[in-house]
């Protein structure tokens, strides 16, 4: 039985981690940690987790632990898994894995030191639309890439948003710091060697505490281009992947886990009416997936979430000292994106 320590009690660690370890084989959260001691074990007492504690060295003294599960706001990231591992521990982040590539580079030199385990939170990777588009851009069905396109979508009423006491607004690049790895790294499962061209960003919100809450990313590599888009007044929540290619298009929807396919057309009526007949195909796909993975969630729970797919990818990774499902380089390019984009967002405001 592999024993998890948890630190930090957050909104994702209440939300996801907590819940879907649980769900997994071979695994114990047995211990909590956070700062606010009343609410470490307000959470230890709603999951069931026998330990908690204020201070993060104490419970990696006093518990035997096997993995250090960390869910605390970026700033902290290094030096908690830094002491973690120097434990012993593997480690799991959540994303991003640290303020800068530099820390990035110290804190792989200390699990390569200690010869344990670290890994970044990447859970979109296992989303089945994601693993589907990518499977049909490397089998070619889009013919060469052109353009991938992705974006985070917040709500005004989001949670981050209406509190002006939230860590992310301190970040560089405020709340982007926090949103833009997500869609970054679906970037990265398609284009390589992606580098930021151009940023602009743009306040049309009234919270002032908020440095910018509209941002717009050109991105070039080496086998296409990119637009990336940050939005904190949207109507919906979630993220997004468009794939331009020389044979088709895909549309790629997280939420109803499906990829929707455009295929060529011209502006003939017959091709146009040939286009439509195939959306309105695809439209009544998108609703068989939506049902089902309605019924999947309903029976399954967070079994059938992409954070499901990642901890356990991880887990197994650990018992089997097997590849991780984010490496190294992978992290660090995604970090080095985020900053290079927020530095450019705190010099246009």
């Amino acid at each position: 039985m592999l024993r998890i320590g948890m630190v930090g009690c957050g909104h994702i660690a209440k939300h996801r981690h907590i819940p879907i370890f649980r769900k997994i084989k071979g695994v114990e959260v047995s211990a909590i940690c956070d700062t606010a001691e009343t609410v470490a074990q307000g959470v230890a007492r709603q999951f069931g987790i026998k330990h908690a504690y204020s201070s993060f060295s104490e419970m990696l003294k006093k518990e035997n632990l096997h993995i250090v599960d960390i869910t605390t706001p970026p700033q902290t990231h290094v030096s908690v898994a830094v002491e973690a591992m120097e434990a012993g521990c593997h480690v799991l982040v959540e994303k991003p894995l640290a303020m800068t590539v530099k820390e990035v580079d110290e804190v792989f030199q200390t699990s390569e030191k200690q010869k344990v385990k670290l890994c970044v939170v990447h859970q979109n990777l296992f989303n089945p639309a994601v693993r589907r588009a990518k499977q049909l851009v490397e089998e070619g069905i889009v013919g060469d890439l052109i353009s991938v396109d992705v974006g985070t979508f917040v709500r005004r009423d989001n949670y981050m948003c209406v509190n002006g006491n939230h860590w992310c607004h301190r970040l560089p690049g405020g709340i982007f710091f926090e949103i833009l790895p997500h869609p970054v790294y679906l970037m990265q499962v398609f284009l390589k060697k992606p580098s930021v061209s151009y940023v602009l960003s743009k306040k049309l919100g009234n919270f002032p505490w908020m440095k910018t809450d509209e941002t717009r990313v050109l991105m070039k590599a080496s086998n296409g281009i990119s637009l990336i888009a940050g939005s904190c007044n949207s109507p919906y929540h979630g993220d997004s992947i468009d794939i331009f290619g020389t044979k088709m298009s895909l549309q790629v929807d997280l939420w109803g886990r499906t990829v929707i396919k455009h295929k060529p057309r011209t502006e003939n009526p017959y091709s146009v009416g040939k286009n439509n007949l195939s959306l309105a195909f695809n439209f009544l796909t998108l609703v068989g997936a939506t049902v089902s993975n309605s019924l999947s969630m309903a029976t399954g729970g967070v079994k059938v979430s992409a954070h499901y797919g990642f901890l356990n990818e991880f887990i197994r990774s650990v018992e089997a000292d097997g590849k991780l499902p984010v490496t190294r380089e992978e992290a660090r390019e995604n970090v080095s994106i985020v900053q290079s984009i927020c530095e450019g967002i705190d010099k246009a405001i």
